[in-house]
This record gives structure tokens, sequence and C-alpha cells, in this order.
């Protein structure tokens, strides 16, 4: 279970719960299946999948959950074409205009005719609590998913006190400054080939790279017109190479070689999945405090 992108929060106040009353705490909303007239549905699926016992993953004094979400699946296109057929019928008949509360009444009646027949799509976003760190880890691309299992965990939990850390630079500043020399890298951090530059006007203009040397006169001569940047291809420690984002999230992660193999469990399914937990986690809870650090000790004079 290798994480390749990830939200990650800080606990304001220590993480006490233990997994197994974690555990009794996700059944109490444990996921299920959409009902006839539901539009989607969610809870907390067993991370270990078919060969899982319980909805809580232990390894390492890490907690891995898993939220699972079913959505129907009923295009707004064929509720609108459905609708105006029927709003067609109805002024050929009565030989008059429908309105847009009887539009609307149509569309209802149309949901509860084919919200039962729709196909039915699930998700699973996997996230981890490190309690000794501090951090909740999110495997999500988008903040949207993210905010989901939040929210989700927060209901199940009654208070769920995480922010976003807090830096003394932004991402955007930082990977601006670090972009414009070598020398304004942080240890243990190089750029790669990746970079999205922006520049706010009345028209935003985007550069998007990729595949390209970024300390280039070229590319930095766009930073110093004035474009920032956004988001940056970057590696640590040649352990991690990764995306991070203006938002500071961090995406496309790719782990190398020697951790992956480091991980390799000769086949066995439910041992792989606990090594690659561990040794990824293991990382991660070095590279986070490494980045945190940096954004917060970054120079930009």
């Amino acid at each position: 279970m290798w994480f390749r992108n990830i939200h990650f929060y800080r606990f304001e106040e220590p993480f006490t719960m233990t997994g197994q009353k974690l555990n009794e705490v996700l059944e109490s909303r444990k996921a299920r299946s959409c009902g006839q007239m539901e539009l989607a549905c969610e809870g907390w699926a067993k991370p270990l999948g078919l060969d899982g016992q319980m909805l809580l993953h232990e390894i390492d004094d890490k907690l891995m959950f898993c939220l699972r979400r079913e959505e129907k699946v009923l295009p707004a296109s064929l509720v609108r074409e459905r609708m105006e057929e029927k709003a067609f019928e109805i002024e050929q008949e009565a030989g008059r205009p429908v309105g847009r509360k009887e539009r609307a009444d149509i569309k209802d009646q149309l949901m509860q005719e084919l919200l039962p027949r729709a196909l039915v799509k699930a998700s699973h976003t996997f996230a981890y609590i490190d309690p000794k760190g501090g951090w909740l880890i999110v495997n999500a691309a988008s903040a949207k998913k993210s905010e989901e299992l939040i929210m989700l965990l927060r209901k199940t939990l009654g208070t769920l006190n995480v922010v976003l850390p807090q830096t003394n630079v932004s991402p955007e500043s930082a990977m601006t400054h670090w972009l414009l020399s070598d020398e304004n890298l942080p240890a243990g951090f190089d750029v790669e080939d990746e970079v999205e530059l922006r520049a706010a006007g009345e028209t935003t203009s985007v550069i998007r790279c990729k595949h390209v040397d970024l300390g280039s006169i070229e590319i930095r001569a766009h930073v110093s017109s004035g474009k920032r940047v956004h988001r940056m291809a970057m590696n640590w420690q040649d352990k991690l190479s990764f995306v991070l984002h203006d938002d500071l999230s961090i995406r496309r992660i790719r782990y190398n070689d020697e951790l992956v193999e480091q991980a390799d469990a000769g086949g066995d399914e439910l041992a792989q999945f606990d090594a690659d937990f561990a040794i990824m986690s293991a990382e991660l809870s070095g590279f986070i405090p490494a980045l945190l650090t940096t954004l917060n000790s970054t120079d930009e004079e």
C-alpha cells in the first residue's frame, strides 16, 4: 500500500485513542450499499478488503483506515433529455407552456423513476493516523476527496482537532525562491524536470514545462519577470520523487527502487501490504517534517 498523492494535517492535541477503540468507533458508521432512492452513501471499509477482519489496520503504531463511497451514476444529460421530452408532451397535449416549478416537479419524478435502476460506482480513500508524529495523512489527489474523509471522520469521532500546517513561507514563495538558484535549495531537496508557472493579472498566464532543465536561463527568466511557481517536481534524499503544489499537497509520489525492493514480501499479499505500509509510513514520517522545516526556514531575501 503505497500512497501516491497525499494531503497531510497536524493534530492540535495528541491523538490518544487506541487502535482497538478506534475500530469500535468506526463500526458505528460501517460502509453499506446505497438504498434504492439514495444518490450516494459512505462509510468505513476494511483496509485489507475481503482478507480483512477489522476496519482499522495497525502497523508500527500507525492506524490505517479506509473510506468507501458509493455514488449512483445518473448523467445529468439523460435527466435533462427525459425532462424535455416530458415537458414537450405536456405542452402538446395541454396546449400551454410548462413553467419552471412544473419542470422541477417533472425532474423529481424522473429521479424517483431512474435512481433504482442507476449503476453504482464505488471509490475508496485510504488514510492513516500517526499518533507519535501527530499527523493525519490522506491518500487523495484532490482536496475534495480528502475533505470528504475528514468530514466523516469528524462525524464518527464527534470531534477531530486537525488543521493544515502553517508555515512561515508559503509553498508558492518557497518554490519560486528555490527555482531562482541552486544555492537556494534546502539540504536534501533537489528540483527535477517539471514546473508550472503563473502570472496573475487581468488574464492569468500559465506556463507548464515538462522534461526540461529547470535550472536553464529560459526557465529562470520567467521567474525573474514576475511569474510564480504553483507546482514543481522535486526529489528528497533520492528516496522520494514528488510534485509539490502551492496548497502544500504532494502529488505523484514515486518511491525509489531500493525502498520498493526492501518491502518485497515474496508474493504473500497480506505480508506485502504490511511491508509496504511500514516502509512508506516510515519514510513519510521523515519527509513531512523535513519539508515543513525547509518552508519555515527558507530565507527569501
